[in-house]
Parts: structure tokens; C-alpha cells; sequence
């Protein structure tokens, strides 16, 4: 079933005026399901701590691995004055040229001597979304964050053109989410795929997010909190209740991540990874100056295994075709930065 009109859910409470420090994200990624091709595409509205900073930033990443298997990565950003945001009729933002209503994206990014410009339509496959903050943190005043994927399983046709070269997107598989925070995380974990296969390498209705954070008060840095996302056999498997959250497994390096997340007599138990030449670095600002460092790709391995009472029922795999970003305030020494 296509459900129209995507984009509602996700900004009916946005607002243009924004008081103290804030940091508001619209985000979607796509990948192509016949190219080892993906893209990423953020709207950022940031108010620094002190308000001297006010800006509408709009960033674009996109991957390609070439023949030779290396990925291309080209990164743009341009930042606006926070004046150029716009929102209109509750359904649909605008940043300068670049918009994002309920029925795709337009706009184009121009940065240092580069331009990368999009026309891309989508709609939602199915009603999934998910909270990837335990309700129960936001309820007890514990956290400030909202970090919502209101569309897990969106479909985009459209075009993209980098530097005068269009690529052709069909029917290509991504997601639609928004974060708004005061301030973010100490440091943080995310994947996402929708694009998987079987054990016959038959495309599989399967689909995953997941999130693990660090929070972090002064000097100390508080135990991480894991929430994931599973549909499997057509049942949605939501974990992000505080209990759950502290208890879900989660280990993450430089570039690799392994976890479990357990409900009654299911397991799931996935490993997503990237070489880290695959990844693209990112510096990224904080609402009190200080900077983060995200090392992302759309083109990650991940495979995800799932248990039945200890018994292995079924496997997943996306090769090269899911959302990978690791960020923290340290810098990773094997992913240059290139924005």
C-alpha cells in the first residue's frame, strides 16, 4: 500500500522562531537498488547557546562506488541565514532554493566550486515509524531530545546532478526523519536499511533502524542507551523503552557495530560494518561551539540474523546498501575529513 502525504507527521510542530539553543534536523537517505549509489540530504536549523550563531545550513553527501570498488564520496554544505527558513502550510520547509514538501525534494547546493542539485519524489510505502528516544526519558523530564523516524520505508524516483552529470534514481528504497535537541548527544551510533535480501538472495519485506547514545552532564559521560527498530514477517518490533534500552546489547569500534535486541522467544542479532575508506568524515557543530565528528556512509554491509527460541530462523543481507554513521568528539584517525 502507498500512503501519500509523507512529510505532514514530520513538520505539523516545526517552528521558524526558535528560542535558546537549538539544533532542528530534517534528514532522508536513498539508495539505488541497481547502483551501488546513495544518497544523503539534511536541513539544519542551528541556534548557538550564546545567539550569536543563527543559521540554516543544507547539507548533501553523496556516495558512489566506483568499478574499480572504491566509493567516491562528495560532500557539500551551504548555510543560510536563519531568515532564509521557511515553513508553509504545515506540510513543507524551505531553506533558500531547497525544499522539502509532502511529495518530494527540489533544490540545489552550491559550495566551492561545486554544484549538487536534486528533483526527487517519494512516497511511503507503509505506515512504519518510529521514537528512537525511550518516551519514558522525554515524560520524566530526563531528556530533551526528539529523535522521530516518522517513515521508515519511503520510495524515490527522481533525478540528481552533480557538477553537470545526472544520475537517475527509480524506485530507489531510503527514509524520512527530523531530531531536535537543545544539544546533542555526547556521541552516537546510527544505522538504518530497507534494502535486503534473503537466504536465496531474494529481495526480503524486512527492514531495520537502530541508535545507540551516550549522554553526557559536565564532565561525566552517562552509560550508553540502545533503542532499535525491526519489521519481520510483517510485525513491527519497536525496542525503546527505558528498561529495554539498558539492557540491549550494543558494541560499537571505529567501524563496525554488533548487537542484539531479544522480545519473548525472538532474538535479532545483527553486524553492520564499512572499510574505512568507504566513509565520509564530517565535522559537525554543537549548540555550545563545541565540534563532533561523523564518519557516515549509505553504502555499509550489514546482516542481521534472527532467532527463534535459540534456533536460527532466518538471515538478512544488504550488501552495500544501508546507512552507517558513527559520531564523536573525537576524530576518527583513518577518515579524512572532507567537509
Amino acid at each position: 500500500m502507498i500512503i501519500s502525504h509523507p512529510l505532514k507527521a514530520i513538520v505539523a510542530d516545526a517552528s521558524a522562531a526558535q528560542t535558546g539553543a537549538t539544533q532542528e534536523k530534517w534528514y532522508l537517505k536513498l539508495n539505488d537498488p541497481s547502483q551501488p549509489r546513495g544518497l544523503r540530504l539534511e536541513w539544519d536549523l542551528f541556534t548557538s547557546r550564546n545567539g550569536f550563531k543563527r543559521t540554516a545550513d543544507v547539507w548533501a553527501v553523496l556516495f558512489e562506488r566506483q568499478p574499480q570498488q572504491e566509493v567516491k564520496k562528495t560532500a557539500l554544505k551551504q548555510s543560510l541565514n536563519i531568515q532564509a527558513f521557511s515553513r508553509g502550510h504545515g506540510d513543507s520547509i524551505q531553506m533558500g532554493a531547497c525544499t522539502l514538501r509532502h511529495e518530494g525534494t527540489q533544490g540545489a547546493i552550491y559550495s566551492k566550486g561545486q554544484v549538487l542539485s536534486w528533483d526527487l519524489a517519494f512516497q511511503s510505502i507503509r505506515t512504519s515509524s518510529f521514537n528512537l528516544v525511550p518516551e519514558s526519558l522525554s515524560k520524566l523530564g530526563l531528556s530533551k531530545h526528539l529523535a522521530l523516524t516518522p517513515y521508515e520505508d519511503l520510495l524515490f524516483s527522481g533525478q540528481v546532478t552533480l557538477n553537470g552529470e545526472t544520475f537517475e534514481f527509480k524506485s530507489a528504497r531510503g527514509m524520512l526523519g527530523r531530531s531536535l535537541t537543545p544539544k546533542n548527544w555526547h556521541s552516537w551510533v546510527w544505522g538504518h536499511c530497507n534494502l535486503f535480501k534473503d537466504e536465496a538472495g531474494k529481495p526480503a519485506d524486512f527492514i531495520f533502524e537502530g541508535m545507540t547514545t551516550r549522554s553526557q552532564l559536565g564532565p561525566v559521560v552517562f552509560p550508553q542507551l540502545s533503542a532499535f527498530y525491526f519489521r519481520y514477517q510483517g510485525k513491527d518490533y519497536s525496542f525503546n523503552r527505558l528498561r529495554q534500552a539498558l539492557y540491549m546489547k550494543s558494541k560499537t569500534n571505529l567501524n563496525d557495530w554488533h548487537f542484539q535486541a531479544d522480545v519473548g522467544e525472538l532474538s535479532f542479532r545483527g553486524h553492520m560494518k564499512a572499510e574505512h575508506k568507504d566513509f565520509a568524515g564530517l565535522t559537525l557543530e554543537d549548540t555550545n561551539g563545541s565540534l563532533l565528528y561523523s564518519a557516515t556512509s549509505t553504502l555499509s554491509e550489514l546482516k542481521i540474523l534472527v532467532y527463534r527460541n535459540g534456533k536460527l530462523e532466518a538471515t538478512f543481507n544488504s550488501t552495500g546498501n544501508s546507512a552507517f554513521e558513527i559520531v564523536s568528539r573525537q576524530k576518527n584517525p583513518y577518515v579524512p575529513l572532507i567537509l
